[in-house]
């Protein structure tokens, strides 16, 4: 960060301090720096504040203080581009309550560590570290304390079934012997779910998202005869790359998304995965990674902003600037990062982009990088080439082994059937394919070409015979649809060497007998009034090949972290360390002439690390107020939400044993609207958060109600 980033970020800082409520800005003021005397200037007090907090003893021990739960947080608020209530939420998603978490930050903004502010181009309210502590905090939050790499006391490596060219040209094959597999809502009927554990076995379970992501990407159509693939589409998505198409299946099996939706998701996925590496993480870790990854190629500012230089954080870097060029539709952005990789996870783990390599002691799957993703990024994309991968018995039986691309194997099936998929493909050519890829407009000579090309060996001479034999049947007879202009042998000429409706013929059904690929009355008008040719045809459809658009293609890393996981190391904080502070606070409070009251309010402050050094405890900055209530203190506990109502703050309400099947206590949080006096309770009216649903709960079944001071998150 230049120097005038910094000074720039201090000046942000102060006017924020200046623009707090005055109560809470004199209440901080008096807790650092004493009672206040008129005449007073609020600048001059922040710049007192700011020289207190450069004083290195001040900041040793600001250090000494730091918990575990600190840093974290420190970490995410310095790691999360303009990291917000919502950003943080999410990113601790399993880990902190949103009470909690709304308290550690409430506690930290008290303690002077982060501050807020408004975005001038969201109005959203940012949280930030104070950059008057950046420096020696720095050391501690690096991105090592929030993303840190999972010990394995139980290895179980397993690696996924994922998907393969060959699974997805055997589920191409499934369809075309099985149309009308699907329900209207796009699940497998029953009795295609029984074929499909026959056909597929351990794999079956990845038909459905494989089915429904076709159908959304529209390479799967529904007709009146059932659902059939359309192979323009196909061979659209058959031209991108195996990790791409598979990315896109993974997104597409949830549901149908705009291009831009669908290139974010996908590239998000393949990032995350890969910067997942070989080190292992929790499930949780990784959708931390992926909510920063996102956040970095999604937010305006990038992330060197933040001081991220290690391998992962280049990672990210390079992700933005990939990824910018294609997402550029902000308002589609309705999930952030690690709502989006939680939607996916369980998918992507079947799909093969994440390894279980094993369990922590306390029973959680640690995952890497998948093996095929690995495989992936470091092959040559074009290493398949006219690999012979072909095995023909006697029978018409076909075993394909591993080895070509998708785009290669989609012509390969669609004249065989599938008949058991497991390492390798085993295929049948029968009577019935060889029609089929008739019809969809291969010749005798391309099918036997196809298979001479891949066959290790030489082509069975009976197969030869009966793909002859199957072709003459085929031409005997020919059932066409479509416009047919017919025209007597004086004038067939002409029509041949008339540009406008030579290039619309299809086929030349006899002399003067033409089939044209137009589909339309108003079509065909048009065609001949630019010809000059005067005549009426009748309606047909014929085998035009439309263009379909091509599917979006994206870049995306291809470094994949090492076991040391940026090399990035913390210095270690000693828990003996802050209990030697409270000690020393706690027996120089001891030493004061002052009121209990007064001394309860100093031991508060003590606890909650915003007593410093003792010139703090000074008992006249303390004025006595109520904020918690518990047990069966019901007067008390509806007066703090009377308060809280009055001074328009938070409160938080705890509940034990609330339900018989919930025997732990719950927190919740939320902004109180009005109290409903009944005869044997008192109902609170609440706006919960961050749900922002309104709710009534009991007062008197509450364990504590206690009142939230100040609006950090809000």
């Amino acid at each position: 960060m230049s120097l005038n980033e910094h000074v720039q970020r201090i000046i942000s800082w102060r006017e924020s301090f200046v623009t707090l409520p005055d109560s809470h800005f004199f209440e901080l003021i008096r807790m650092y720096l004493g009672e206040i005397h008129s005449p007073f200037n609020k600048q001059k007090l922040v710049e007192q504040l700011g020289a207190f907090l450069r004083r290195e003893e001040i900041q040793k021990t600001i250090v000494s203080l730091l918990s575990e739960n600190d840093i974290q947080i420190l970490a995410a608020v310095r790691h999360i581009n303009d990291s917000t209530q919502e950003k943080l939420a999410s990113f601790f998603s399993g880990t902190f309550s949103f009470a909690l978490l709304y308290e550690r930050l409430l506690n930290l903004e008290e303690r002077l560590l982060i501050y807020r502010y408004a975005d001038k181009r969201t109005g959203k309210q940012i949280i930030a570290i104070n950059p008057m502590l950046e420096e020696v905090l720095e050391p501690y939050t690096s991105i090592s304390a929030v993303l840190s790499p999972s010990p394995v006391s139980k290895v179980n490596f397993n690696v996924q079934t994922a998907l393969s060219p060959e699974f997805i040209a055997s589920f191409i094959s499934f369809v075309s012997r099985f149309r009308d597999l699907c329900r209207a809502d796009g699940t497998l009927k029953k009795r295609v779910s029984a074929e499909v554990r026959k056909f597929f076995g351990e794999r079956a379970e990845l038909l459905q998202p494989v089915a429904t992501a076709f159908i959304n990407l529209s390479i799967l159509i529904e007709t009146e005869d059932g659902y059939e693939i359309n192979q323009t589409r196909l061979r659209a998505f058959a031209e991108l790359d195996e990790e791409k198409q598979y990315a896109y299946l993974c997104v597409s099996s949830f549901g149908h998304f705009s291009r831009n939706q669908l290139v974010r998701q996908a590239g998000l996925l393949i990032d995350t995965a890969l910067s997942t590496g070989d080190a292992g993480f929790t499930r949780q870790i990784i959708l931390r990674k992926a909510l920063l990854i996102s956040d970095k190629y999604t937010d305006s500012n990038g992330l060197n902003e933040l001081g991220g230089t290690g391998r992962f954080a280049r990672m990210m870097a390079r992700s933005r600037e990939t990824q910018e060029s294609v997402v550029t539709n902000h308002e589609e952005k309705s999930e952030d990062g690690a709502s989006v990789m939680d939607r996916l996870f369980e998918t992507a783990v079947l799909m093969g982009f994440f390894d279980q390599k094993g369990k922590t002691e306390d029973g959680e799957d640690v995952y890497v990088t998948g093996y095929f993703l690995k495989n992936r990024v470091n092959r040559n994309p074009n290493s398949s080439g006219g690999a012979k991968v072909l095995s023909i018995d006697a029978a018409f039986n076909v075993t394909i082994m591993p080895g070509l691309r998708l785009k290669d194997l989609i012509s390969l099936v669609s004249f065989m059937d599938i008949r058991q998929f497991d390492t390798a493909a085993l295929f049948e050519i029968n009577k019935k394919s060889i029609m089929r890829s008739f019809d969809y407009g291969f010749s005798r000579q391309e099918i036997i070409d196809l298979l001479s090309k891949y066959s290790a060996y030489e082509l069975p001479q009976n197969l030869l015979v009966s793909i002859n034999e199957w072709n003459d049947s085929y031409s005997s007879a020919c059932v066409y649809k479509g416009y047919i202009l017919q025209v007597n042998r004086e004038n067939s000429l002409m029509v041949e060497k008339n540009p406008v409706i030579s290039a619309h013929i299809s086929k030349t059904l006899a002399e003067g007998i033409y089939l044209l690929d137009v589909v339309s009355d108003e079509e065909i008008a048009q065609i001949i009034e630019r010809s000059g040719l005067d005549f009426i045809g009748r309606v047909k459809e014929t085998d035009r090949h439309s263009e379909a658009a091509a599917f979006p293609d994206f870049t995306y890393n291809t470094e994949i972290p090492e076991n040391d996981f940026e090399g990035e190391s913390r210095p270690v904080l000693t828990p003996g360390q802050r209990a030697d502070h409270f000690e020393n606070m706690r027996n120089e409070l001891e030493k004061l002439q002052a009121g209990s009251e007064q001394k309860d309010g100093l031991l508060l402050r003590i606890k909650r690390k915003i007593v410093l050094i003792p010139e703090q405890l000074k008992p006249e900055t303390v004025h006595f107020e109520r904020i918690e209530a518990s047990g069966m203190d019901f007067s008390g506990k509806v007066h703090i939400i009377e308060d809280a109502i009055a001074s328009d703050n938070m409160v938080e309400i705890e509940y034990t044993g609330m339900n018989p099947d919930e025997p732990k206590s719950v927190r919740m949080l939320g902004t109180p609207l009005s109290i409903e006096k009944h005869e044997y309770d008192s109902i609170v009216r609440m706006i919960i958060h961050p749900e922002e649903e309104e709710r009534s709960f009991s007062i008197s079944r509450a364990s504590c109600i206690k009142k939230i001071r100040g609006s950090i998150l809000r």
